[in-house]
């Protein structure tokens, strides 16, 4: 019983202990994030003046992962794993849902630069926003790319190194690049 006590009362003091630490490392910033939640101290996370990011509960971001607004908003939800060297831009939003494993070196990027013409540079020509939505129990291979509007449904699986160009349906299996189905 008293260890039940003790056991409890610690893992109340490591919330408290983390709620603070994140409020003083990201104080005046458009965050949301779960004291429940771990972010090592050598990830990146950053937001822009119109943009949030929003984090649920017992999730884990990692070392050297990032977490970059550029003024679209973020929400990942509960139980989610970002793991060594993998990014998550925001341009044109992202949710992601519960339960999603994201491994080492994977790039989520909600935007795409609109084709030159003769007449503009690529740099002018602008971007396209359309966002990406993953849906819960999702798992996300090393090195694959997500582009931008693509969904990808729930109980899917995206292979190591596959470029994701089009929506996965829910409880697919997509490998390649591009991303085929093969389940």
């Amino acid at each position: 019983m008293l260890y039940e006590f003790a056991r409890g009362m610690y893992r109340q003091s490591r919330k408290i202990l983390r709620s603070l630490a994140y409020r003083s490392r990201w104080r005046g910033k458009r965050f949301r994030i779960s004291p429940t939640s771990w972010i090592s101290m050598r990830a990146t996370i950053r937001a822009e003046r119109n943009s949030s990011i929003e984090i649920g509960k017992d999730c884990e971001i990692h070392p050297f992962s990032m977490i970059l607004s550029y003024g679209g908003n973020i929400k990942i939800g509960d139980r989610v794993s970002l793991n060594p060297f993998s990014i998550i831009y925001g341009h044109g939003g992202i949710e992601i849902g519960s339960d999603v494993r994201i491994a080492a070196s994977v790039t989520v990027i909600p935007a795409n630069h609109v084709p030159p013409s003769d007449q503009l540079r690529l740099t002018d020509s602008g971007l396209t926003m359309r966002g990406i939505k993953i849906g819960n129990n999702v798992w996300i291979g090393t090195g694959a790319r997500i582009l931008d509007g693509v969904t990808i449904g729930k109980n899917s699986v995206i292979g190591a190194g596959s470029v994701v160009t089009h929506d996965v349906a829910p409880n697919s299996t997509v490998v390649c690049a591009p991303a085929k189905k093969v389940s």
